[in-house]
C-alpha cells in the first residue's frame, strides 16, 4: 500500500522530513502545509522550507490556522491516508483529527508520557539534561496523550545546546518515520497507550530568559545553553541594561579571600581574545564569551567590555 501523505509543520525537522518522505517507496507526499511566515514571527524554530517552495511549490501551502474550515475542507479533498504534525503549536481539532483514514501522527520530542507540553528540550536543558527521547505518537483530542507507535531514546549532554538538542531529536524523529511507515503499509503496526501519570512543561515567552547574578554558575549555563540560538537568548538585566548572553563557561576559578569578600555581579577579569569573568552565586565564577549588549549587536564579551571601559571590580547588577 502507498501511503498518501500531508506533512504539517514548520519546524527544521519538517523540512527533513519532505526529503526523508519523498524517497520512500511506500508513501506519496501528496501535501505540505507550512505557516505562513507573517504569522511565524514569534517562532525561534521556524522553517520557511524555501527549497519546497523553489522546486516543488505546488505542493507546498502556507496557512495561518489549521482549523479553518476552508483548511479543513480542502484537506478532505485530498482523503489522505496519513497526516503528519511535525512542529505545529495550534491544537488539532477533531475535524483535522478524523480525515486521515488511517492514522493522524505526531512526532514529540520527550519520552511520553513524560514532557508534554511545549519547550520540551528547552526546559530539559535548564534542568540539566540527561537521558531523554522521541515519541511517535497517535494524536487525539488530549495534549501529546495519545497512543505511541515508536520511540527512540537519546541522551543531552552538557556539551549540548539547544542547537545540537533539536539536531538529536530530528535525527531519532527520522529514525523513526523510516521504520514505522513501512509498517503501517504493510498493516503490520501495534500501538500501546501511554503510561499513567509523566509530566507536562508550559510555553515559554522570551521574559522566561531572565537570569539573577546569585543564582550557581550550573543554573546559569544550562540557561544559556537552553536558550541560545535560534531562540531568544538568556540576558541579565545589569547598570547598563540588558545583557543577551549567547555563550558562557564554567571557568572553575578558585576564589582568593578578597574576591570571596567580592559582591555577587562583580567583574573579576576582562581576558582579551577570551572573555569577561564575574562572580556569580556560591562564590563560583563563570566566564561570559558572546553576548548582545543594550542597545548593540551581538559580539565578544570582552570586545564590549573593553570599549566600555569595564574595570576589574566593577558591579554589573
Amino acid at each position: 500500500m502507498k501511503l498518501k501523505t500531508i506533512l504539517i509543520g514548520t519546524t527544521p525537522m519538517a523540512n527533513k522530513l519532505i526529503d526523508l518522505l519523498e524517497t520512500m517507496d511506500c508513501v506519496d507526499l501528496i501535501g505540505v502545509i507550512n505557516l505562513d511566515p507573517r504569522y511565524a514571527v514569534n517562532k525561534s524554530n521556524y522553517d520557511p522550507m524555501l527549497k519546497m517552495l523553489r522546486d516543488n511549490s505546488s505542493k507546498l501551502c502556507y496557512i495561518s490556522d489549521i482549523n479553518n474550515k476552508k483548511i479543513v475542507e480542502e484537506i478532505k479533498n485530498y482523503k489522505p491516508d496519513l497526516i503528519i504534525q511535525a512542529g505545529w503549536s495550534q491544537i488539532f481539532k477533531e475535524e483535522i483529527l478524523s480525515i486521515p483514514s488511517l492514522y493522524c501522527i505526531g512526532i514529540h520530542s520527550s519520552p511520553l508520557p513524560h514532557g508534554k507540553g511545549g519547550a520540551i528540550l528547552n526546559w530539559k536543558l535548564i534542568e540539566g539534561g540527561g537521558e531523554w527521547g522521541c515519541s511517535l505518537f497517535i494524536m487525539n483530542k488530549g495534549i501529546d496523550t495519545g497512543e505511541i507507535l515508536d520511540s527512540e531514546s537519546f541522551k543531552l549532554e552538557e556539551r549540548d545546546d539547544i542547537r545540537t538538542a533539536y539536531l538529536k531529536a530530528d535525527r531519532v524523529a527520522l529514525k523513526m518515520i523510516k521504520r514505522t511507515l513501512p509498517l503501517i503499509a504493510k498493516n503490520n503496526i501495534k500501538s500501546k497507550p501511554q503510561k499513567e501519570g509523566g509530566s507536562y512543561y508550559h510555553r515559554r515567552y522570551p521574559k522566561d530568559g531572565r537570569m539573577q547574578f546569585d543564582w550557581s554558575s550550573e543554573k546559569i549555563l544550562n540557561y544559556v545553553r537552553a536558550l541560545t540560538h535560534p531562540y531568544p537568548g538568556a540576558y541579565f538585566e545589569t547598570r547598563y541594561g540588558k545583557l543577551t548572553v549567547w555563550k558562557a563557561e564554567n571557568s572553575f576559578l578558585l576564589l582568593s579571600f578578597i574576591n570571596r569578600k567580592k559582591e555577587i555581579g562583580t567583574v573579576l577579569a576582562i581576558k582579551e581574545g577570551k572573555g569577561l569573568l564575574i562572580k556569580v552565586g556560591n562564590d563560583e565564577v563563570i566566564k561570559l564569551t558572546a553576548v548582545t549588549p543594550p542597545n548593540d549587536v551581538e559580539t565578544w564579551c570582552d570586545i564590549w567590555a573593553l570599549e566600555n571601559k569595564l574595570n576589574i571590580g566593577d558591579n554589573l547588577k
